[in-house]
């Protein structure tokens, strides 16, 4: 008898918890969640073994010109800069899911990634895909949204350790079959908490690392309240039995001083892109004086709620895709394994690019028209994937 009343208690005690995070969880797009009785514990969360390489096999050689031995830094494999703590060489980058909607304006944390890739899921509606090489560097963001098998890939691309909170059906096998690295905070969350009650960290219930922000939640729907930071991520990784040391990637052929590729490139200190029928809007505009494209969109500049700054970033990267309809159900399929072209832009210049990424594992990697990978500037990128039949509708300015 007091075995099956404990048990009981214990699966009470589950399910309030994932009553807080779920019930207002789903969206529009119809995001499934698949209750557990488990806190923690759920099918969507990391399948796959954890990676048991060591960081001297996993650390790739650095590109010349990048490394100082009088700076004590280690270059990050993100931007090419040398700023990194040395104790992150040979771990793995975070990746994380973060909604742009307009419902879910202002963000926080998005003027602090290595890496932004604003991708299309359902209705044209885009999302951010927050990549950091040192998980000690994430604030604390979001809103966080669900998963999608175009950002499980482009994290995967990077050997990213992917976060999201909730996701697509058919991402659950995707996972499986591709070996992602993953972590549904959806399954890992408490309920309505104030960073304003709290000096520094915020102390969540046992096996929980996301929270619902309660002063989001007076504003805005409920849906578009999920936050955590890199601290409660780490401790979220740690729970999961994930590794940190894996192969950590140079996202590009960084050179340290101006790109051969961009120093031939037209002028180009303004450009507005359409990535979708919901993103119209997408822009750069170039600060000479400190060599940053600031973003803006819905005729607004993209500022961090938590900081006040603008998201500015060295590289601006327009790709475009071929996207469509799934055959299963109403989500949107974006084709990165048949590639495309598009735009670099850097240093008050562009020039015209081709893009491939062949596997879910692969990296995106991009070619100027000589077919050669380009060089790319050391700095952190923006990397904004549209619609195909949106190419040709950039509006330039030099």
């Amino acid at each position: 008898m007091v075995k099956k009343i404990i048990s009981v208690l214990l699966v009470t005690a589950s399910l309030l918890t994932l009553a807080a995070c779920k019930g207002e969880e789903p969206e529009p797009s119809g995001d499934i969640v698949v209750e557990s009785t488990t806190t923690g514990t759920s099918a969507t969360d990391e399948t796959t073994p954890p990676s048991s390489e060591s960081s001297s096999e996993t650390t790739e050689a650095i590109p010349d010109g990048l490394f100082d031995p009088n700076v004590d830094f280690a270059v990050n494999p993100l931007t090419g800069i040398q700023d990194m703590d040395k104790a992150n060489e040979g771990k793995r980058s975070v990746a994380i899911v973060v909604s742009n909607v307009q419902a879910a304006i202002p963000q926080r944390g998005v003027s602090t990634p290595d890496v932004i890739y604003e991708y299309i899921t359902e209705g044209g509606v885009t999302r951010l895909l927050c990549v950091y090489s040192d998980i000690k560097d994430m604030p604390e963001i979001g809103s966080l949204r669900s998963g999608r098998i175009v950002s499980a890939d482009l994290a995967n691309g990077n050997n990213s350790i992917y976060i999201h909170f909730g996701r697509e059906p058919r991402a659950v096998k995707h996972f499986s079959d591709n070996k992602i690295t993953h972590i549904d905070g959806n399954y890992l969350c408490t309920g309505k908490m104030s960073s304003k009650d709290y000096d520094g960290y915020i102390k969540l219930p046992k096996g929980t690392f996301f929270w619902r922000d309660r002063d989001w939640a007076s504003k805005r729907a409920i849906e578009h309240t999920a936050v955590t930071d890199g601290v409660h991520v780490k401790e979220a990784i740690e729970y999961k039995k994930i590794k940190f040391e894996g192969k950590a990637p140079f996202l590009y052929n960084f050179v340290p001083d101006n790109s051969k590729d961009i120093a031939a490139g037209e002028d180009c200190t303004y450009v507005k892109a359409i990535l979708s029928s919901y993103m119209t809007n997408c822009i750069f505009e170039y600060n000479p004086e400190d060599g940053l494209y600031y973003h803006s969109q819905y005729g607004k500049k993209q500022v961090d709620e938590t900081n006040g700054k603008q998201v500015a970033v060295k590289n601006v990267f327009l790709l475009f895709a071929r996207t469509g309809p799934a055959n299963t159900d109403h989500r949107t399929n974006v084709y990165l394994s048949e590639g495309g072209e598009g735009y670099y832009i850097s240093a008050g210049k562009k020039i015209h690019v081709t893009w491939t990424k062949k596997a879910s594992n692969e990296q995106l990697k991009i070619y100027n028209d000589a077919g050669e990978e380009i060089q790319v500037n050391r700095g952190k990128s923006y990397i904004a994937i549209g619609t195909k039949g949106n190419y040709s509708k950039i509006k330039w300015e030099k």
